[in-house]
């Protein structure tokens, strides 16, 4: 396909995408699932009762989520370590949680789509020493948008980012350091920074010398269809 032709398709679906309803556009309809090509490992540990998530947030993350939740509905928290990923599937599985009244427990680095769910969720904890990262959002997929077009789309996923902060209680200083945050950066925040900002949250010590007995439950999931992946 000649280029110029791309980037007139490109510009043309772009424009159809923000064309869409704010609600769809907000969820990420459109995706890459071979923009992450691993998911996040989600296991559950029997002795705390713990569903542990390791890993990039990945296109099939929230149905692998509702499915170890529906196998073990006595499951009492969620501890993530994430470096990020899909903001879609972030924000579905703070939907699933909240449905269900878990916690989210940070136990180390939370990053971005990681950072988001869990400000997007009702209960929020982290362990001393865990430590949240903020940035500006990207576009990961293999459709290439003209410059105009991928900073509108970013600059409204930043939008819906810093809402989602402030409605969680953030201050606007760290809101604003977040969103000031180049996208191949990081802005990191120690729980007893955020603690010290008024973020409310619950403050754990990190659990010692207990040896997890650790369930894996696989989701059987479809691709999504190809587009764009919104970090």
């Amino acid at each position: 396909m000649p280029l110029v032709l791309h980037r007139r398709l490109a510009f043309a679906f772009a424009a159809a995408l923000l064309a869409l309803p704010t609600a769809v556009f907000a969820a990420g309809a459109f995706t890459s699932p071979n923009a992450y090509p691993t998911d996040a490992t989600v296991e559950y540990d029997s002795v705390d009762r713990t569903v542990r998530v390791r890993g990039p947030i990945g296109p099939r993350f929230e149905p692998q989520l509702r499915a170890v939740l529906a196998a073990h509905p006595d499951a009492q928290r969620v501890d993530v370590r994430s470096p990020g990923g899909m903001r879609r599937q972030a924000l579905r599985a703070a939907e699933l949680l909240n449905e269900r009244q878990l916690p989210v427990r940070i136990t180390g680095r939370c990053a971005s789509a990681c950072a988001l769910l869990w400000a997007a969720v009702d209960a929020r904890e982290m362990t001393a020493g865990s430590r949240l990262g903020l940035h500006r959002s990207r576009l990961v997929g293999p459709l290439v948008f003209p410059d105009a077009i991928a900073q509108q789309i970013n600059a409204h996923n930043d939008r819906e980012t810093d809402a989602v902060l402030r409605k969680a209680g953030f201050p606007e200083h760290v809101v604003v350091a977040g969103s000031a945050t180049p996208s191949n950066s990081m802005s990191w925040f120690a729980a007893d920074e955020l603690q010290r900002e008024g973020v409310p949250f619950v403050l754990h010590a990190p659990l010692r010398g207990v040896a997890p007995t650790i369930v894996a439950v696989q989701a059987t999931v479809a691709d999504e269809p190809s587009g764009v992946t919104q970090q």
